[in-house]
């Protein structure tokens, strides 16, 4: 048998050859595929917009984006890396295995990378700037958006007051603070002529799902205090239809009014994004007693127009309107 083989490769040397130069190649083509992948920031960050928001579209509004475009940014990303990242499921976006392993990298390699550029950009702006907000934005967005800001501004010194909409105007005209994040009635004779919209809310009448309020009742009403701008609405409007209403409970705390909506103990005005599992609109109050939108917006101090208090209005601007947008 020994003679029989080496026969065959005197016989037919180049075809030997040939097979080795294929497998040479082929593996030089493995390891040059591994080589050449690359895992663009762009495309990482559109990945971890669409898993974060559960969905193409909300990502696509994250990132201020067509929602094609995010689309082709997974595409590329899952030929890139020959897997299948995102599935859909029940209506929503769900990961694979090979989706969950990228995502961890994913989160660190952006975290990494947006952690250079904000040292690259870093600027020699020195001051203080004294922000004054209401608890729904300082409870949501604005940890993060400050944290950034000190990266890339390291020697402005923020101070921030959080209070209802109508104390932190008072803060403002009063020269305490320097820029407010605040909610007005939307109405443009509602806001200054330099106010930054950031985004506009529905306001709706809610209660417990298990509970049917009628208007020959006495309404009982949850609120956020005096000095907020739902309860002088809600007032107002049932007053105008000669219907009877009593605070029932005063909280500052959206967490606190809309544990009190669900429990059943009244009926609260919110806005759309604050509407949680176990409320529903009041159909008499929504059919009887409309109500506008509400805008946020960024105000300044009439004369705080220096370089530290323009770049926080800038990056609060771009980085709520973005937040806004995904609530």
């Amino acid at each position: 048998m020994s003679q029989f083989y080496a026969l065959c490769i005197v016989a037919a040397p180049e075809r030997i050859l040939s097979a080795m130069k294929f497998m040479r190649v082929d593996k030089s083509m493995t390891i040059c595929h591994d080589f050449l992948m690359r895992l663009d920031v762009e495309s990482l960050r559109a990945f971890c917009a669409v898993v974060d928001e559960r969905g193409f579209t909300p990502a696509a509004t994250r990132l201020g984006m067509t929602q094609s475009a995010v689309s082709w940014k997974i595409k590329r990303l899952e030929e890139r890396v020959d897997r299948t990242l995102l599935i859909r499921e029940g209506g929503g976006i769900g990961l694979t295995a090979d989706g969950r392993d990228l995502l961890a990298h994913a989160e660190r390699i952006l975290a990494a990378h947006d952690d250079a550029v904000d040292g690259l950009r870093r600027s020699d702006l020195t001051g203080v700037v004294r922000l004054g907000c209401n608890e729904e934005v300082a409870a949501t967005a604005l940890a993060e958006i400050i944290t950034r800001f000190g990266r890339t501004h390291p020697d402005i010194r923020v101070e921030i007051r959080v209070q209802q909409s109508f104390d932190v105007t008072d803060w403002l005209d009063e020269g305490s603070i320097d820029l407010a994040v605040i909610q007005t009635i939307e109405d443009p004779m509602d806001r200054a002529d330099d106010d930054l919209l950031l985004w506009t809310d529905q306001q709706v009448w809610v209660h417990a799902d298990h509970i049917r309020p009628e208007p020959d009742d006495d309404i009982p009403l949850i609120s956020s205090g005096e000095r907020c701008i739902y309860l002088p609405q809600a007032r107002r409007r049932l007053d105008g239809l000669g219907v009877t209403s009593h605070v029932v409970l005063e909280c500052p705390s959206i967490v606190g009014v809309q544990a009190a909506v669900k429990a059943g103990l009244g009926v609260a005005i919110m806005n759309g994004r604050n509407v949680i599992e176990g409320m529903r609109p009041w159909c008499w109050g929504t059919e009887h007693l409309p109500l506008p939108g509400v805008d946020y917006v960024i105000r300044r101090r009439p004369d705080a127009n220096d370089e530290p208090i323009e770049a926080l209005r800038n990056e609060l601007h771009r980085a709520l309107s973005m937040h806004g947008a995904n609530a």
